[in-house]
This record gives C-alpha cells, sequence and structure tokens, in this order.
C-alpha cells in the first residue's frame, strides 16, 4: 500500500532541479540570483584595487585630475556593484520565500491528491512532516534556502578563487600553493563540524516535532478540562522542559564542534598571515614589488582566505540541505496506482447502477482478513444496509466502492466494468457519501452546502437542497442567510449547528452533489437511537431513485431498507428484508432484540 521513501539524489541532482523548476516559475529570481553571484565578485575584487591606486598614484605624484577621475570611476563602479547587488539580495530574500511557499503547496496538494491509503497511514504523514518541516518550514535555514543560496555563495567564490590567485602567483606561486595546503586545513575541520551537525539533523528534527506536537496538544482547548481537573500542566511542563534541555544539548555538542573549527581557523590564520606578510615585506623591502602591489596582493591574500572559509560554508550548507531535499522529493515523486490507459466512460445519467463485488478479499496488513472473498450485487435504485459488529467490514466495503483502497483479489463492478477502468475523478463524480467523520469548513454556509468557491456555486440550487432537508429555515434566521460564515475559526459570529443540524447540512451537501450512489456511512452515531432512526429515514425519503447504502450499528434505524446484509468476519452471513432476517437469521434476530429495548420512545417491544 504505502511506498517507501528512500530515494536519494545527489547535490547535482538537487540544484539541477530546483533550477528547473525555478525557470519554468520564477525566472526573475534566478536573474537575482546571477545578479548577486557576479556583484559578489565584482564589489570586492574592485574594491582591492582602489587603494592600491591611491598608494601608487601619491608614490607618482600623479597628476591630481587624473587621480580623481580613475579612484573616483573605480569608486563608482564599487557603488553601482554594491547598490545592485543588495537590490538582488532584497529581491532574491523576498522571491526565495515565495519558493518556499511554491513547495510547501505543492507537499500539501500532493497529501490532496495522494491515494486515500497514504491518508490514513501515520507512516505517510509522519513522512509529510519530515518533508515539510526541513525543506520549507525553517524559514532562511530551510533546505531549499541553503541550497539555492549556496549556490549563489559557492559560485562567487570558485570565480573570485580565480581572480586573486592569479593576483597572488604575480607575486610567487608558492605563496598560492601555502595559501591553499594552509586553507585545506581549515576547510577539512571545517567540513568535520559540518558533517558531525549533518549526523544530528534528524535527531534535531524529531526533537523539534515533538517539542512543537507538545505544544498543540496542550494548547488544544478540547484539553483544557482534562488539564485542569486533573493538575495536568506541571508533568506538561516538566515534558516540555525535558526535549527543551535535550535540544539544548544537542545544539551545544553541534557548536562544541564547530569551536574546534574555529580554532584550527584561527592558528592557520596565524601561519598563513605570518609567512604571508612576511615575505611581502621581504619583497617590498628588496624593490621586487611597489607599495601599490603590496596593498593589493596583501588585501588578495585576506580574500583569498576568506574564500576557502565561504567555500567550505556554503558547500556545507548545500550538502546539510541534501537529506531534507531527499525527503521531499521523494515525497513529491511517490507514485500511486496509474490512471488506466483507456478508461472507461462512466455510466450516464438515467442509465442506471448495478454493483457487484465479486470474490473481494481485502486487507489493511498481510494475515488480517477484513473481507473475506465477499460476494454481493447491489440492484439499481435498490436501498441497501450494511449492518454487523464493529470490525466486521462495513465501512471497509465502502471505502473500496469509492475507490480509496483497491481489493486484493477480486473485483467491484459497476454495471459490467471493473471500477479501475475509470479514472479517480470518474468515479468520484457518481458518489456521494455521508461519513461519520463529515466535516465542516469555516466557510460560508453555501459553500459548505457545495464544497466550491462562492463564485462556482449554485446559489439557488443550495437554497433548494436546504429547503428538502428542512434546514432552509433555520439558514434564514442567520444574519446573512447561506452567506453566513460557519464556526469560530475566521470570524467570531461564526454559524453554529447542532448534531441534528449538521446531519442535515450533510444530507443537502450528498443532494447537491446529485450522483446515482449515495453512501451513508453511519454519519448519526453521535445521534441517539431514536433521532437516527428518523434521520435515516428521512434519508431515505431524499434518496429515492438512487441506489443508496446505509451502515448502521443500530439495526432498528435500517428496516426500511428494501434489503438488509450481515457482514461478520467479511463476510456476508445473510441478507433479505429486516422480516426476513428476523425469521431466518438468529445472529440478526439476537442482535434486534437485545438493541430494540433502547429504539422505542415508550420503551414497548418489539415483534
Amino acid at each position: 500500500m504505502l511506498k517507501k521513501l528512500e530515494k536519494k539524489y545527489s547535490l547535482l541532482d538537487h540544484q539541477l532541479y530546483l533550477l528547473h523548476e525555478i525557470l519554468k516559475t520564477n525566472r526573475k529570481l534566478l536573474l537575482f540570483m546571477i545578479m548577486e553571484a557576479i556583484c559578489t565578485v565584482i564589489t570586492p575584487y574592485v574594491s582591492m584595487y582602489i587603494p592600491k591606486l591611491g598608494v601608487d598614484f601619491v608614490a607618482q605624484k600623479e597628476d591630481i585630475h587624473r587621480t580623481i577621475l580613475v579612484i573616483g570611476s573605480f569608486t563608482a563602479i564599487m557603488i553601482v556593484s554594491q547598490a545592485l547587488g543588495n537590490m538582488a539580495s532584497r529581491g532574491k530574500t523576498m522571491l526565495l520565500n515565495a519558493v518556499r511557499n511554491f513547495y510547501r503547496e505543492k507537499l500539501f496538494c500532493t497529501t490532496l491528491d495522494c491515494e486515500y491509503s497514504h491518508v490514513e497511514s501515520p507512516e505517510w504523514q509522519d513522512k509529510y512532516e519530515e518533508a515539510k518541516q526541513m525543506s520549507v518550514d525553517w524559514g532562511p535555514w530551510s533546505a531549499t534556502t541553503l541550497m539555492l543560496s549556496g549556490m549563489i555563495k559557492l559560485f562567487a567564490s570558485i570565480f573570485s578563487f580565480f581572480l586573486y590567485g592569479h593576483i597572488i602567483v604575480s607575486l610567487n606561486l608558492w605563496i598560492l600553493v601555502l595559501l591553499i595546503v594552509i586553507s585545506a586545513f581549515n576547510f577539512y575541520a571545517m567540513r568535520r563540524a559540518q558533517l558531525h551537525e549533518q549526523s544530528r539533523i534528524d535527531e534535531r528534527s524529531q526533537l523539534q516535532r515533538r517539542r512543537s506536537n507538545m505544544l498543540s496538544y496542550a494548547s488544544d482547548s478540547r484539553m483544557g478540562k482534562d488539564v485542569r481537573l486533573y493538575d495536568m500542566s506541571g508533568w506538561i511542563l516538566q515534558i516540555f522542559n525535558y526535549y527543551r534541555e535535550l535540544h539544548y544539548r544537542l545544539r551545544k555538542d553541534v557548536q562544541q564542534h564547530y569551536s574546534y573549527a574555529a580554532f584550527v581557523e584561527a592558528a592557520t590564520l596565524f601561519i598563513r598571515d605570518g609567512i604571508s606578510y612576511c615575505y611581502l615585506i621581504w619583497a617590498t623591502v628588496n624593490g621586487r614589488i611597489s607599495l601599490g602591489n603590496f596593498v593589493l596582493i596583501s588585501s588578495a591574500i585576506a580574500c583569498f582566505s576568506s574564500l576557502i572559509t565561504q567555500v567550505s560554508q556554503s558547500f556545507g550548507l548545500m550538502m546539510q540541505a541534501v537529506p531534507p531535499l531527499d525527503r521531499m522529493r521523494a515525497y513529491l515523486d511517490k507514485t500511486d496506482t496509474p490512471e488506466p490507459e483507456s478508461a472507461v466512460e462512466i455510466p450516464k445519467r438515467g442509465d442506471g447502477i448495478e454493483i457487484i463485488f465479486q470474490n473481494v478479499t481485502f486487507y489493511y496488513n498481510p494475515g488480517k482478513l477484513i473481507l473475506d472473498h465477499l460476494n454481493l450485487t447491489i440492484s439499481n435504485g435498490e436501498k441497501l444496509a450494511l449492518v454487523g459488529v464493529n470490525g466486521a467490514g462495513k465501512s471497509t466495503l465502502v471505502k473500496l466502492l469509492c475507490g480509496l483502497y483497491h481489493p486484493v483479489e477480486g473485483r467491484i463492478l459497476i454495471n459490467g466494468t471493473n471500477i479501475r477502468q475509470y479514472k479517480k475523478e470518474d468515479l468520484y463524480s457518481i458518489i456521494a457519501p455521508v461519513f461519520q467523520d463529515a466535516a465542516i469548513f469555516p466557510f460560508t454556509v453555501a459553500e459548505n452546502v457545495s464544497l466550491k468557491v462562492i463564485k462556482d456555486t449554485n446559489r439557488e440550487k443550495v437554497i433548494k437542497c436546504l429547503n428538502t432537508v428542512g434546514l432552509l429555515k433555520e439558514v434564514e434566521g442567520f444574519e446573512k442567510g447561506i452567506d453566513q460564515m460557519m464556526l469560530h475559526i475566521t470570524q467570531k459570529d461564526g454559524a453554529i449547528l447542532s448534531g441534528g443540524q449538521l446531519q442535515k447540512l450533510f444530507m443537502a451537501r450528498a443532494l447537491y452533489k446529485d450522483t446515482p450512489i449515495m453512501i451513508f456511512d453511519e454519519p448519526t452515531a453521535s445521534l441517539d437511537p431514536i433521532a437516527e432512526s428518523e434521520t435515516y429515514e428521512q434519508f431515505d425519503r431524499l434518496s429515492s431513485e438512487k441506489t443508496t447504502i446505509y451502515i448502521s450499528h443500530r439495526l432498528a434505524s435500517t428496516r426500511f431498507c428494501d434489503r438488509i446484509v450481515l457482514l461478520e468476519d467479511g463476510r456476508v452471513i445473510a441478507n433479505g428484508s429486516h422480516k426476513d432476517l428476523l425469521k431466518n437469521c438468529e445472529s440478526y434476530a439476537q442482535m434486534y432484540h437485545l438493541q430494540s429495548l433502547y429504539y422505542h420512545k415508550n420503551k414497548e417491544e418489539v415483534v
């Protein structure tokens, strides 16, 4: 059912992937990245020549006008380059936020579009959180931002490396070799610290998720009563502080490794500057280089060494981004069951619907069958009830019919066609379910009925459906009618409906979709038995001429159905009308008589 998200990509793969996406969706960001990289090279390079030219002009007693013109020109180039670089950097920062939002939305859309088996999988949800958190939810430290920023710095550093190296070589090739060797030690120390941080980044992410989840649960208003009555505040604070202490120790350990790298950098800096400046002073005193070149080469040596540090940091940031990007791309590249190559058209309106479960076997986990070679036919327009104890397979059978899961063995046919030959969206379009856990959204009443944005909602149809289910009078009592916002999430005056009113709203939602198949999967489980029975009878009146499936634990609520199917251990053990089953099925009769005491308003005995 669940694809393992273990695929790994190379650093170059990630760079090309991000650049390809940016080229398609955000070319301005690519322009800013190139502009910043170029300005990052030009600005310090030009600025190194200004003091060198000043010293040379003074030593040579150059004409003041030429001096001002040349130095002024270099200064202007530096200022323009600095300004363009700053502009590009600010623009890049804003657009990098857009990149994070783009991938955050892309990840979210994947959860909406992926197979339903993933939605119910805790493992898959954990993978989603991992893919999202470190890739897009860490702000400037998100993997997408680290990779793109690291690419800019690395490009600028490598290009500057050759420019500064050319200047140093003009003095002495061996000075360049010395700088490279010394810088290599610094690079090695920094990479060790970075690799250690990368080795603990998953641990850090888990700690942050646990702490965040703990904070979220503790802040949930639904836990308010338990927190107070069971005096849980001290316990929650202890757990929160425990995670905070673990996180502090982890960060301390990481920073300790960076401290060692900083010590190596300081030692190599002392050796580098000592040898380099001693040689420069000797070369200047002996007339091998001018004072101007002394200033230029000194600046080049300092910049060259800092470049090595920048290369190490840039490379480290990009490598730190690789594992999170692996997870993000593996999640985005997940493979669902492909759509049929030659999809069959769904039944047209008025064609009638016949559903056949043909030798269907299914399990969520191997070795624990939910449906065991089940066979069942549902005729066109039939009102059929699925009953049985918990775990009998009622809801699973409905999920299979909806295409949310696929049988391990056997087939499900609609009008003789295997439902796997339909496109998913086509199959969904002919089924209107009302589930037990149906949701209300913080939008208007009309949008909650149509489940479409308001501009695509047929207002007359919404009103008709609300009137049909008997909810229009209550909705018209709202200040804004069908335009009234629901819940208190986005507006304080959001409408709140009672349990019975919610069921009517869900019925209106199913009627608005207007499909040939309707499914009611225990949507009234929170109601009392009498209210449930009345609601189901209303469902029956509203779903006339449609093929309708009812699921309920309460057998009395489904007496009106044309046929009742009793499931046990994933098999059909009996089916027929309510009267037939009472007469011919001992299991059904026993269950019904045990429940019947609670179903009658006057507690009269059921015949």
